[in-house]
């Protein structure tokens, strides 16, 4: 048997192993959610969702709705009017069905998104440099089991989250022709704001038709909210939107943002907000800065986990489902070759795989080393930033270096 043959029998046999992997961890998760069902918060964002909107189309507010919940309640829709458009299709679902199909989605996306970035890094090519789709499986197979063990992921999962979904437009984004890039972020933008942030990118890196692109999907998308659902769109954009408090306390040690940790370290009386608008700018002058330099160098993958690791960090509030981002990032260090690239990918999986670190603690009963840890996921988004998406690569344009 030829050497060729056999490394194929072997990529083969691992991509086999691998996958089999991924499917018992994903199946260990949704027996966890079969057998906890009836608990308080399991896939509630979903039945919030969907309580909101028939609520909504059978005459009352959207934003009037709250869930409710033997131990759970008080919760609404938060979201802008065109998300609750879209997510329609769930609410004609009965309960069970909806959530056996958004929790199928949940899974195919996340395997969409690491294929994505596999195929960037064009680790599912062979020696003689043609792709291999057995080697892009074992890649994405091994990547999906630490991803899937990660908390931002089980929260995405089991509050039955649409962040990953609205993560996955952006993510893909720039794999549209040229023309239509901005589409699927102005989309993500109607969903939700905070992909909002690629707009100042693609203005500062003088991508006027993207830009363009992006805020025409988002006119169109509110405009077509703003019609189909008038009076709840008039409230989200006049009020509602400012009602921070709606969304969850800024001090909880469950948000992850960088204003959420200055709420919580700086003394009382201090200017929290004022200090956060200066860290945000700061951090924000970074991500663009970062990302400017990924798009020079032709990497658009790159490019958008560095503002999508923005999007995390500048929003007032982060849940651990919206560190997504930078769980997509440590698997894409993770692809790349070099010491310091994959030390950075592990350095961040042991964070988001540090669950005591997520927990909702009371004031005053954090101590010291917990307190530390509370605190790492906040502070990730400045390792990825301050290192790049492709730390120790050097410039392809610098005498010496490679493409």
């Amino acid at each position: 048997m030829s050497d060729t043959a056999t490394t194929t029998r072997r990529t083969g046999i691992l991509a086999v192993v691998l996958v089999a992997g991924a499917i018992a961890v994903g199946a260990l998760l949704v027996y966890g959610l079969v057998v906890t069902s009836g608990t308080a918060g399991m896939l509630g964002d979903l039945d919030i969702y969907r309580g909101a909107i028939s609520y909504a189309f059978g005459g009352g507010n959207l934003y009037e709705y709250t869930y409710t919940h033997p131990t759970v309640h008080g919760l609404g829709f938060t979201y802008p009017p065109f998300a609750a458009i879209l997510l329609t299709p769930f609410a004609l679902m009965d309960s069970l069905t909806a959530k056996v199909v958004w929790t199928v989605l949940t899974f195919a996306v996340v395997v969409a998104c690491l294929a994505v970035l596999v195929r960037a890094s064009g680790r599912d090519r062979g020696a003689d440099g043609t792709r291999s789709s057995t080697l892009g499986v074992a890649w994405v197979a091994g990547l999906a089991v630490p991803v899937m063990a990660t908390y931002p992921f089980l929260h995405n999962l089991i509050v039955g989250q649409v962040s990953l979904f609205v993560i996955a437009l952006a993510l893909c984004d720039h794999l549209l022709p040229r023309r239509w890039q901005g589409l699927l972020v102005g989309l993500a933008g109607a969903i939700k704001l905070t992909p909002l942030v690629f707009l100042p990118y693609y203005l500062l890196t003088r991508q006027w038709r993207q830009a363009a692109v992006c805020g025409g999907t988002f006119a169109a998308a509110t405009g077509l909210a703003l019609a189909v659902l008038p009076g709840p769109s008039v409230a989200y954009w006049t009020d509602k939107l400012w009602q921070t408090g709606r969304v969850g306390r800024t001090d909880s040690t469950v948000n992850k943002s960088l204003l959420g940790t200055l709420a919580r370290q700086l003394p009382d009386g201090a200017p929290v907000t004022l200090v956060w608008l200066g860290v945000a700018a700061a951090v924000a002058a970074l991500a663009y800065w970062r990302a400017a330099q990924h798009l020079r160098d032709g990497d658009l993958l790159s490019a958008t986990l560095a503002v999508g690791a923005l999007s995390v960090a500048v929003s007032p509030i982060s849940w651990p489902h919206h560190q997504l981002w930078l769980v997509l990032a440590a698997a894409w260090y993770l692809l790349q070759r070099g010491p310091l690239p994959v030390a950075l990918g592990a350095v961040l999986f042991v964070i988001f795989l540090g669950y005591p670190w997520f927990g909702d603690y009371p004031a005053g009963t954090v101590g010291t080393l917990l307190g530390a840890g509370v605190e790492l996921p906040a502070l990730a988004v400045l390792l990825v930033l301050g290192f790049g998406l492709r730390p120790g690569r050097r410039r392809p344009d610098l005498p010496g270096a490679t493409p």
